[in-house]
């Protein structure tokens, strides 16, 4: 996956698309995947299924690398919508949008609409995540 420079959060505005992030949700992804949530179910041991928060929660990883998010930021909710399977040999592609940025008071609400592909356009994943970020010292000076 190529390297991206940051963009920090007062830059974002509604619409913005942050650039595509694509990898492969391998048999180690998956394995550590497993082992975090203590996860024992035969249905992804030794299987090629990738269980579908495992993901969700790569969507979220590439999210993390494109912005940067202030001491103090709350990830205040998340729907998520799985529409396909996939599998360790497909390639994934996640695609993450601002849907909303709005200044209230001190804080920030920004909310960002997310997608996985796999094979070029067959979806995955959908959903939103939305986050409360406070203003860095420099916004909040007279």
């Amino acid at each position: 996956m190529p390297e991206h420079e940051q963009i920090d959060y007062h830059q974002l505005e509604a619409g913005y698309e942050f650039p595509p992030a694509s990898y492969r949700v391998d048999s180690s992804v998956v394995g550590a995947y497993l082992e975090a949530v203590e996860e024992d179910s035969s249905l992804y041991r030794g299987s090629d299924l990738v269980p579908p928060m495992a993901i969700a929660a790569q969507v979220l990883a590439a999210l993390s690398k494109a912005v940067s998010f202030p001491d103090g930021a709350v990830h205040v909710s998340q729907v998520v919508e799985f529409v396909d399977t996939a599998d360790n040999r497909d390639t994934i592609t996640s695609y993450a949008s601002v849907g909303r940025m709005q200044k209230r008071g001190r804080f920030h609400l920004l909310s960002i609409n997310l997608s996985a592909c796999k094979d070029g356009d067959r979806v995955v994943f959908q959903g939103r995540t939305d986050f409360i970020l406070p203003e860095n010292n420099e916004d909040s000076a007279p």
